[in-house]
């Protein structure tokens, strides 16, 4: 374990800190994960966020994979989908194959349609990752889809990163109807409002992550940055989810602190200053009203379902 989450700008230095592998740009990246040094392969990795979002497509193999608070089991035919604010570790490899995609929110933003890839495809939204079995019968196709931006990454086009954005969509929309995703659903305002909320909470963690944010997770920020007063972007969200505004930040913020219990050797009292609660009994009365627990007890538990 670490002191605390590693995180990482950009590829390049997410790469510079577990191989010698020197990514085609910064912000964008498709390789094999039979590529990939066996320093890497060899044991445990540490936990650590990327600032960029990652699909990675198991070919053969297996290996498992933490996502935040989730385990999975990855082998063939295993398609997997992180965000940014997501924590992961790689352990137990052995003999993968495949692919992984990584693109970084500076990579897709550049482009006028980059916004709708966090609101059209669900499957950046999870907060502990998504990883799904396609059908049989997709597989092939999925496949050849990566294979093709594969080769355009490696070829001499002139503008094989513009044409790499629309080859990511034609993916996800492949992704969608073969995991049986309706992908005629409108976004309505109500559905903006949520994907906007849900995205300023992960900036607010990045942000902390880098060591920029210097003020507690509360309605009252989430709401000033959303440029909402915190009544209506509530009511809103309870229409939408069933919940409360203020329930879903207590929600994100119980998620974030069971990850550093999780995946750190953080003190208690160093992880109730690091997400800026008053003190640590107060972080530890806020942890068991919300898990019936102790921060504490939970830390035990977790090693005891890693043994």
């Amino acid at each position: 374990m670490q002191k605390q989450i590693t995180y990482y700008e950009n590829l390049v230095e997410s790469f510079l800190g577990t191989s010698n592998i020197d990514p085609i740009s910064p912000h964008f990246e498709l390789m094999r994960f039979e590529d990939i040094p066996n320093t890497i392969q060899d044991g445990t990795s540490n936990p650590f966020r990327l600032n960029a979002f990652v699909i990675g497509f198991v070919t053969g193999g297996k290996f498992n994979l933490s996502i935040s608070n989730e385990v999975y089991e990855m082998k063939k035919n295993s398609i997997y989908f992180t965000s940014p604010w997501h924590i992961r570790q790689y352990a137990n490899i052995e003999n993968w194959q495949g692919y992984i995609l990584f693109f970084t929110p500076d990579y897709i933003f550049q482009y006028p349609q980059g916004e709708y890839i966090f609101r059209e495809f669900r499957f950046f939204h999870t907060e502990n990752g998504m990883v799904v079995t396609p059908k049989e019968s997709t597989i092939d196709i999925l496949k050849t889809q990566f294979d093709k931006m594969y080769a355009l990454l490696h070829s001499d086009y002139p503008d094989r990163m513009k044409m790499l954005f629309h080859h990511i969509n034609l993916f996800l929309y492949e992704c969608k109807a073969a995991f049986g995703i309706d992908n005629n659903l409108p976004v309505s305002g109500k559905e903006t409002t949520l994907n906007n909320f849900l995205q300023t909470l992960n900036n607010y963690f990045m942000e902390l992550n880098k060591g920029e944010m210097d003020k507690p997770l509360t309605l009252k920020y989430v709401a000033t940055k959303m440029h909402l007063h915190p009544t209506y972007l509530s009511n809103l969200l309870k229409q939408q989810t069933g919940k409360t505004a203020a329930q879903l930040v207590r929600e994100r913020l119980i998620l974030e602190a069971q990850s550093l219990l999780k995946n750190t050797d953080m003190t208690i009292a160093e992880i109730a200053y690091y997400l800026h609660f008053k003190d640590n009994s107060n972080f530890a009365k806020f942890f068991r009203h919300q898990t019936s627990v102790s921060p504490s007890d939970y830390r035990e538990q977790a090693k005891l379902t890693r043994m």
